[in-house]
């Protein structure tokens, strides 16, 4: 039986994300100091970290994005989430402006983040609610109630760093602690902890028959965030 995977935990621990080159990354220590934030040099990355740990905003500097094209950007405007996508300008000569499109906002860059970090509802995406992003795939999944060896087989067809919906006729019951080894994802299987949070029954009526599971954010590897980069970007 898996064991539960020895990671750092990283609930609670969100953090701005600031995609810039290194020579325009200077330009924002002054509004940064002090502030939990990541910095990531291309789109990809961006893309990576917002898939596998969610900032609390994405910082996308004009000049940077400029220079990589609309190609390689185009998927963080397309994540599904209420992700807040601050496209920031400015320089040298003047203060630091964040602007949103989806919402439509513009503010000095230090106002939006202190905005945001205090949990300012008006920064969310309109109509995406969604806080993680939901991959699309097809991947194979053995389950198994915590404590036992009865290991019962699924189906996914998305999945997010938080969770998934397990395609099965055999479903736990509502709250039960189990055991996941997801299996199709790279040469080796990933194991993780998760919680039943609703089941769908055949006989309830047309719906799939499975359940909805929460991960144990604990027990998630790096592993499964890249996976689900990955394949984000190679069904687009």
């Amino acid at each position: 039986m898996p064991t539960r995977a020895k990671v750092p935990d990283r609930v609670n621990l969100r953090s701005f994300l600031l995609l810039a080159s290194e020579d325009r990354r200077g330009l924002y220590g002054d509004v940064l100091e002090g502030r939990p934030v990541r910095t990531v040099a291309t789109a990809f990355e961006a893309v990576r970290q917002c898939v596998s740990d969610p900032p609390l905003a994405l910082l996308m500097d004009l000049a940077t994005t400029l220079h990589a094209g609309v190609a390689d950007t185009a998927p963080l405007y397309d994540l599904g989430i209420d992700l807040p996508i601050l496209r920031c300008s400015g320089g040298e000569q003047g203060a630091l402006i964040a602007m949103c499109q989806a919402p439509f906002k513009r503010e000095p860059l230090a106002v939006a983040l202190d905005e945001i970090a205090h949990g300012d509802p008006t920064w969310k995406h309109p109509s995406n609610l969604r806080r993680f992003v939901r991959v699309s795939l097809g991947t194979r999944i053995l389950f198994s109630a915590a404590g036992t060896e009865e290991w019962k087989k699924g189906n996914a067809q998305s999945m997010s760093i938080s969770g998934l919906f397990v395609l099965s006729q055999e479903t736990p019951a509502v709250g039960a602690d189990i055991l996941l080894r997801i299996l199709d994802c790279g040469d080796k299987e990933i194991s993780v902890s998760a919680s039943v949070a609703w089941v769908h029954l055949w006989e309830e009526g047309p719906h799939l028959p499975g359940c909805g599971l929460n991960f144990d954010r604990a027990s998630v590897p790096d592993s499964l965030g890249h996976f689900l980069a990955n394949s984000f970007f190679k069904r687009r």
